[in-house]
């Protein structure tokens, strides 16, 4: 996502500082949405729909008796040594809002001064409007291997359509002759390439009731282009722990289980720009063949988007006075993300086909924000 605005400060000569000023804080919030929006959408979760556990007294793998509704939650049992599973999912991302405002309408009208090399106000400028769209069209391949009983390996590979329209209406105002510019930009971008691609790995720890622990790690490499929304641009290394509990059956129709995730994805280029992530949730087998999974998710930045100050850009306010004052009005706030989780699994055929469905909801407006974001997909287990 590439943002149009040197197209307005080329419009009024001898504006070399502003443009330089503006296009810092432009290229700053390009990163910021580029990588926020990037691990903004979730990533399929490695725990496939059915689990197997080795029973010494008839020397076979039997299947576990609740089947997992998480989607993007890990579940602590391993899929079962020499099991494979094999998933494809699609999923569709849009942004919505960034810091609360709605990127398909910013706009920032209150006169921003136009400085030349000598520090001198030439001009005055008006973002009327912007609208940055950005559509990403995923279809994920997920392949879940079992090494032992207690041991899983996972390489998750995203295929990504970006389809981005910026459209930016500018106005401008040379002081010296009053000479009004307008101008409006269209920057179109519609590619398709893989994201960044993922590979992770679990070992259960505990394997008593009441609860299963496991210990997760996951490595994200920067395989897919920052500029199309595809990924982070850095190596991400998130050690995790999962915890899950066993099935238990209140009633007849409901077979009840819960899950705990919680970690740091340590940012490799930067610590200081990881987070903490975590998730709860609830399995509820309404059948053998059918579960609803209800999670919350949540991310917690370790630092600001940027620090105080960094969206300023100089004002003209009647008087005439100038003052300082953030570009669209962004503060670039350490953001928290919370969504709410709701899909589930359904048995097609033997416990091998399954199809699953889920749709996640942000709950809070803070920092880079999507709309719904639904998934659907199929997995088979081997």
């Amino acid at each position: 996502m590439r943002w149009a605005v040197v197209v307005l400060l080329m419009a009024v000569p001898g504006v070399a500082r502003s443009q330089s000023v503006t296009e810092v804080i432009f290229g700053r919030l390009t990163n910021e949405i580029a990588q926020s929006f990037s691990r903004s959408y979730p990533v399929i979760s490695a725990s496939a729909g059915v689990s197997y556990r080795f029973d010494p007294a008839t020397a076979t793998f039997e299947r576990e008796a609740a089947m997992g509704g998480q989607l993007f939650l890990e579940r602590a049992d391993p899929i079962g040594r020499g099991h494979w599973n094999f998933g494809v999912s699609y999923q569709r991302v849009a942004l919505a809002t960034l810091e609360g405002k709605d990127v398909h309408n910013l706009s920032d009208t209150v006169p921003i001064a136009l400085i030349d090399s000598s520090f001198n106000v030439v001009g005055t400028a008006t973002f009327d409007k912007l609208d940055a769209s950005a559509v990403l069209h995923q279809t994920t391949f997920s392949v879940t291997y079992g090494i032992t009983d207690d041991a899983d390996i996972n390489l998750t590979l995203p295929v990504i359509y970006s389809d981005l329209d910026t459209s930016l209406a500018l106005s401008a105002t040379v002081l010296a002759t009053g000479q009004a510019v307008h101008t409006f930009t269209d920057l179109p971008s519609r590619d398709t390439g893989v994201g960044d691609v993922i590979l992770r790995g679990r070992y259960r720890l505990w394997d008593r009731d009441p609860v299963h622990v496991a210990a997760g790690l996951v490595l994200r490499f920067p395989s897919g282009d920052v500029q199309q929304l595809r990924g982070t641009g850095t190596y991400e290394v998130a050690p995790l722990l999962y915890f899950s509990t066993r099935a238990w059956q209140p009633a007849k129709w409901a077979r009840l289980s819960g899950h705990l995730n919680g970690g740091v994805d340590f940012v490799a280029d930067d610590v200081s720009t990881s987070e903490a992530r975590w998730g709860i949730g609830l399995d509820w087998g309404v059948t053998e063949g059918a579960t609803i999974g209800m999670a919350v998710l949540g991310r917690n930045a370790f630092q600001r988007l940027a620090p105080p100050g960094f969206f300023d850009v100089v004002r003209v306010r009647p008087g005439p006075r100038l003052t300082a004052e953030p570009l669209f009005g962004l503060q670039g706030h350490r953001p928290d993300y919370y969504d709410f989780s709701l899909g589930g699994r359904l048995n097609i055929w033997r416990d091998t086909v399954i199809m699953f469905a889920n749709a996640i909801f942000p709950l809070i407006d803070a920092g880079v924000r999507t709309e719904i974001i639904p998934l659907i997909g199929v997995e088979i287990t081997l």
